[in-house]
C-alpha cells in the first residue's frame, strides 16, 4: 500500500491514472496528453506506477500498451481511507437535516418569492 501511495502522491500519475480508467492507451497516446512534459519523463511516471502495481504494461509489437490495475486502490480504501468515511457520512448527514429542517421553515427565501440577490448597478 505504501508504495501505491507514494506514487498516487504526484498530481501526473494521479492524471495518468484517470486516463486509463477510460481503457486501455498506449504510452505514446497517453503522453500526447501532456504537451508540456517529454515522452521520457511520461515513461518514468509509468514505470512508477507499474512498479506500484497501480498499472498493467503488455507489448503489441513496438507499441506498449497501459490499463489501470484496480486492486491496489481497493486495498488503499479498505486499508486506511474507509476508516474516514464515517466523518464525510455524519457531515453529509448533518447537510441534508440542515437543508431540509429550512426547507420546512420556508427559510432560503426571500421576500416576495425573489432570489433575495439585488441587482443595484448605480443607476435610477
Amino acid at each position: 500500500m505504501e508504495r501505491a501511495l507514494q506514487a498516487l502522491a504526484d498530481p501526473t500519475r494521479r492524471r495518468i491514472l484517470d486516463l486509463l480508467a477510460q481503457g486501455e492507451m498506449a504510452a505514446g497516446e497517453i503522453a500526447g496528453h501532456f504537451p508540456s512534459i517529454s515522452r521520457p519523463a511520461v515513461s518514468q511516471h509509468l514505470a512508477v506506477l507499474r512498479e506500484a502495481g497501480l498499472v498493467r504494461e503488455r507489448r503489441e509489437g513496438r507499441r506498449r500498451i497501459y490499463r489501470l490495475e484496480p486492486e491496489p486502490l481497493r486495498e488503499i480504501w479498505e486499508g486506511w481511507l474507509s476508516r474516514y468515511q464515517r466523518f464525510w457520512d455524519d457531515r453529509l448527514a448533518d447537510l441534508k437535516r440542515l437543508v431540509e429542517s429550512e426547507e420546512g421553515n420556508g427559510e432560503g427565501q426571500a421576500e416576495g418569492g425573489g432570489s433575495g440577490i439585488t441587482t443595484d448597478r448605480g443607476g435610477s
